[in-house]
């Protein structure tokens, strides 16, 4: 029988408190805190059958990309379904290459990058079989990232088996015919029309001078594709408008339409490159060498069985989680360190009025989503892009801005996107995702090797602009006389907050390199010229204004105003006034655009609203109005039963879903302004949450965990040697680094409950409540009730959301 006696213990200079000795029948004692030989945290997850209740699932036969099954290595991928014009016995998977773009040049000196650079529809593989399709059981395993499943026909039904290889550009269908079936596959080239001029050639799109030269633009079309064999290989094979870029589609199929058949297939884009069919032919070979060596599906699965422990969260609640876990799925889909930047599709292609990369927004909330959830390689694709392409963005500025850079709100992989004499906003707004990036990894060689040569390129043309368009009061107030925030109507004008924000953090930025590592730049003075000189925020009885003379008064679904707030974090929370501020601004935000009957130029409310706001309300400690827009984004209609996202219901735009990811992250750690702060936003529901190897700046790795609402433990390792600032959540910690009780000279209590604490590279530090043991130490997964498993998909389950109608129209 266990008994149990207090004592009082005072250790490493902090008052404990009142612990627990526990007494076992073995007649041993175990101090519950302060006297833990050597406390470890214990993690135990079965990601297999966690993850399985989260599946995606379809009792629904999915006749669109927002409701269809997806998979995706980065670089290619398909999407599942029946098109609904097309014939009822006829199911199809639609092919993307993420990197399939146009490569045309200018038409009269004009880039003319919406119709002459953007992506190309690719074609799909038709799954014909005699009966009509009349039911579909479907799931998408995330731990295997396989999609499997019965289709049920008029005549009889084919079991079904798909994926696209982690490792090689490969996808595998396979499809097992029954009870008279047999299934036919054929593939179907789609023209590379550019997606803009066939809107345009529809009568559709916006009208102004700029518009109709794109409209009446010439469009020669290159020859179509060619089909041909080899061996028991069939190629598709596509050049493009003066074969600048070529596509090969491969494939072979194996086995019998009225039994098993196997379909490999594979594709690649080349330019300057012409070897898209040699690309395609190797590809199809490694996987026949996987496959004869039984390693094909071994491979593909243990990346991903590799994948989902690099971190681990629960909350508690089966539906946010659920879509927590989806995200991470559809991260790795969609994006690789080597591959392209993410653009609004990823490897799943949909005609679309936005068909490349968006830098006013877009882009920059998609390479926020891997950092705290310490799934690094996925964001490297960003990054190396913009060093592989440092040249061409020098190339998109006026020719007497010397060595400088910038590039225009939407471009192309090769970020080719003439920006002419403007602010280089956009530019700045990537490289402040450049420098989370390798702040996060604590990398401060890449940072001043890497980002400081394109960053001081960028304040170059902060530079030139200034000089150009020379603006400064009688006091010495350095004004930008005309910039630019986003979409806001009318959003043009002097001393935008936008265009403030991300000019100052440029120069912060270049300074804090520059000092950090003895550079002595000889532009140091000139950086701090501005600085000091720079017109303040603009700001009103309603918070952040737009710009001098442009209050916030329409709806705007962009918080490209709200930048200083987050995500550069230049209003500091922690200082009440800035955080007043700072609540004001968001709160009005909110109210005139959710609440104001005044007419909006676009969606008044999109998804990455709610999240921007979740987010914003997670830096200010509210954690009840986080969760408020956690809990609005996945009920807004346009936010699919698939969890993806659409504007104007046919227009992908996959960085909502991805942001809803960070902004769980922020509600449970944030790491801005030098310190780190655990549960710094937790709704008052979510009582039992925990979360493992979370990745803050600086480069910790954290573990924390809360019980009934109250912190048991949070444990950082320090991968880098960054000093550590902490608020842990925990009153009067007990302190153990690499467990031992912390000697009191490595600590030190700051204001506002902040720990600073002395950690080598490679160290650990447990923070422990006074009231828990080491059988309080561990991390799990929390059991869902059947009811409230795979809650995404197609599915009667899905019913409930909006979105199901709003896309399948039941």
């Amino acid at each position: 029988m266990k008994t149990l006696k207090t004592v009082q213990l005072k250790s490493v200079g902090f008052a404990l408190g009142t612990l627990l000795l526990v007494s076992c029948s073995s007649g041993s004692e175990e101090v519950a805190a302060g006297g833990l030989a050597k406390p470890e945290v214990a993690v135990n997850i079965d990601y297999k059958s966690f993850l399985s209740q989260q599946d995606l699932i379809w009792d629904r036969i999915p006749n669109k990309w927002t409701v269809a099954p997806y998979t995706g290595n980065g670089n290619i991928g398909f999407l599942f379904y029946q098109a609904e014009n097309e014939a009822k016995n006829v199911i199809s998977i639609h092919t993307g290459r993420h990197d399939y773009y146009d490569h045309r040049l200018p038409y009269k000196g004009e880039e003319m990058l919406w119709i002459y650079r953007g992506r190309l529809p690719l074609g799909h593989f038709n799954l014909t079989s005699k009966g009509d399709i009349e039911n579909v059981d479907l799931r998408l395993g995330l731990y295997d990232a396989e999609l499997t499943g019965e289709i049920t026909t008029s005549l009889g039904s084919y079991a079904i088996k798909g994926l696209t290889h982690s490792e090689e550009d490969v996808i595998y269908f396979e499809t097992d015919a029954k009870n008279g079936e047999s299934i036919k596959i054929t593939w179907h080239p789609d023209e590379p029309y550019p997606p803009v001029k066939g809107f345009f050639d529809r009568g559709r799109g916006p009208k102004s001078a700029l518009w109709d030269r794109m409209r009446n633009a010439p469009m020669p079309m290159p020859p179509k594709a060619t089909l041909f064999q080899e061996g028991n290989m069939n190629f598709s094979f596509q050049p493009l408008y003066k074969h600048r870029g070529e596509t090969t589609v491969g494939w072979e199929i194996e086995g019998k339409e009225s039994g098993k058949q196997y379909l490999s297939a594979s594709v690649h884009h080349s330019f300057p490159e012409k070897n898209s069919h040699e690309k395609v032919k190797a590809n199809l070979a490694a996987a026949r060498d996987l496959f004869a060596k039984n390693e094909f599906f071994k491979t593909h699965q243990a990346w991903w069985h590799n994948y989902y422990p690099q971190s681990f969260l629960t909350i508690g609640e089966p539906e946010k989680e659920a879509f927590y876990w989806i995200q991470m799925y559809k991260l790795a889909s969609a994006s690789r360190g080597d591959g392209p930047i993410l653009d609004l599709m990823g490897p799943w292609y949909n005609d679309t009025f936005w068909p490349m990369v968006w830098g006013d927004l877009n882009v920059q909330l998609i390479y926020w989503t891997h950092l705290t959830a310490n799934r690094m390689e996925l964001g490297e694709s960003l990054v190396n892009n913009i060093d592989k392409y440092h040249d061409n963005l020098t190339g998109n500025v006026p020719k007497h801005w010397k060595d400088s850079a910038a590039v225009g709100a939407l471009f192309p992989q090769d970020m080719v996107s003439t920006n002419g004499g403007k602010v280089p906003d956009m530019l700045a707004w990537l490289l402040h995702d450049y420098w989370l990036h390798y702040t996060y990894l604590g990398d401060k060689q890449k940072l001043r090797d890497g980002l400081f040569p394109i960053l001081r390129k960028t304040g170059n043309s902060y530079l030139n602009y200034l000089k150009d368009n020379a603006l400064v009061s009688d006091d010495g107030t350095i004004h930008i006389k005309h910039s630019w925030s986003p979409e806001y109507k009318p959003g043009r004008g002097q001393d935008i907050n936008f265009t403030i924000g991300l000019l100052r953090w440029t120069f912060e930025t270049l300074i804090e390199l520059d000092e950090a590592n003895n550079i002595n730049d000889p532009l140091f003075s000139e950086w701090k010229r501005v600085l000091d000189n720079l017109v303040p925020f603009q700001v009103d009885e309603n918070g952040l204004r737009i710009g001098k003379y442009i209050p916030f008064d329409k709806p705007h679904r962009h918080y490209s105003h709200l930048l200083p707030i987050y995500p550069l974090a230049q209003l500091n929370v922690d200082n009440e006034k800035d955080a007043k501020l700072a609540r004001t601004s968001v709160d009005h935000w909110l109210d005139v655009t959710m609440h104001s009957k005044k007419k909006a130029g676009a969606m008044k409310v999109t998804g990455y609203t709610a999240t921007g706001a979740s987010s914003i309300y997670a830096t200010l400690g509210d954690g009840e109005k986080a969760y408020e827009f956690l809990d609005f984004f996945i009920n807004h209609k346009n936010v699919s039963p698939t969890t993806m996202y659409a504007e104007v219901k046919t227009q992908p735009v996959i960085e909502s879903p991805l942001s809803y990811a960070t902004s769980v992250h922020d509600m449970l750690l944030q790491s801005w302004g030098g310190k780190v702060r655990v549960f710094p936003a937790v709704p008052g529901h979510w009582q039992d949450i925990a979360f493992h190897q979370l990745r803050t700046q600086g480069a910790f790795l954290v573990t924390a965990k809360k019980s009934e609402g109250k912190t048991q433990f949070v444990e950082l390792q320090s991968l880098v040697g960054t000093p550590l600032v902490i608020s842990p959540d925990i009153a009067n910690p007990i302190i153990y680094i690499d467990g031992q009780l912390a000697d009191p000279a490595l600590l030190k209590k700051a204001q506002n409950g902040f720990l600073h604490i002395e950690l080598a590279k490679g160290q650990r530090v447990l923070l422990m409540s006074p009231h828990i043991s080491q059988r309080d130490l561990f991390i799990n997964s929390q059991d869902i009730e059947k009811s409230k498993q795979n809650l995404f998909g197609l599915s009667e389950k899905t019913t409930r959301l909006p979105s199901h109608t709003f896309y399948y129209g039941e």
